[in-house]
């Protein structure tokens, strides 16, 4: 897979000093060599349930059980420049479990419908179908970093120290911990931190997507369709992760959110 990788990076201890081209050729700007070569690698177990179409109904249930390992997301930066082993973990993208519902029904009424099929009112009550998908999956993972300076390693970042395990705490918003801070402290002097990338869980997903539509066939061959469609219909909060960095001040915290409720209307011609 493709990475990023700062080659003039020194080891912890060493300063400006110990950047590697600038021992050798008096190079001390940053300089990125952009290749390929790095592994990831996925597991899951995956189930799915589907109901065919038949009486004006259809749905399916999906469920993934799984685990995405490696030394970066796409084009991957690393942590650690000098040993890529340092920063094998998780993905950023990796979801433990993730379930997928979707369902789909025209409703029974109006010409060639169960009910109202003869009546007047199947011109106002036929035609209609109610669609929704449901999404849930659990949070994804993030990394406890730290200021590089104490450990004077130019060229590269650095990890918080792990001191305990971590305990999930589920606070959201400002001033409310997500997570144990206590769990991670500021590295010693001259070395890297010992946490690792993308120890820590973030707030999971649930959404859920639904739509109306109505069809009006104005010929054979030809129809027009109302949409009206509603993202989030729940209007559920979405998290983004919390503040990963030691020396933040809002360390632990998460203060921001996406995915807010979203409603459209639209006429779609079929033809």
């Amino acid at each position: 897979m493709p990475y990023s990788r700062e080659l003039n990076a020194a080891y912890p201890g060493t300063g400006a000093g110990g950047l590697a081209l600038f021992r050798a050729f008096g190079r001390t700007v940053t300089t990125t060599l952009r290749a390929n070569g790095v592994n990831n690698n996925y597991n899951s177990l995956q189930a799915n349930a589907t109901k065919r179409f038949s009486h004006g109904l259809t749905f399916t249930v999906s469920y993934t059980y799984s685990k995405t390992l490696g030394v970066g997301d796409d084009q991957a930066s690393f942590v650690n420049v000098l040993d890529f082993k340092k920063d094998y973990g998780p993905t950023s993208y990796d979801f433990t479990h993730m379930l997928t519902i979707s369902h789909l029904y025209e409703l029974p009424f109006g010409s060639g419908k169960r009910f109202v099929n003869s009546s007047p009112l199947r011109f106002l009550v036929g035609g209609w179908q109610v669609n929704g998908i449901l999404r849930a999956a659990t949070g994804a993972p993030f990394t406890a970093t730290a200021d590089s300076t104490s450990c004077n390693c130019p060229g590269n970042g650095n990890f918080a120290d792990a001191v305990a395990p971590v305990r999930i705490l589920g606070g959201t918003g400002p001033g409310q911990l997500w997570f144990d801070t206590s769990a991670f402290a500021q590295p010693g002097p001259n070395r890297f931190g010992t946490a690792g990338r993308n120890t820590i869980r973030g707030p999971g997903l649930i959404n859920y997507d639904f739509s109306v539509f109505r069809n009006f066939r104005i010929m054979e061959a030809a129809r027009i369709e109302f949409r009206s469609e509603f993202y989030n219909l729940t209007n559920t909060p979405h998290f983004n992760n919390p503040n990963g960095n030691f020396n933040s001040g809002i360390f632990g915290q998460v203060t921001s959110s996406y995915g807010e409720r979203q409603i459209q209307f639209a006429l779609r011609l079929v033809f």
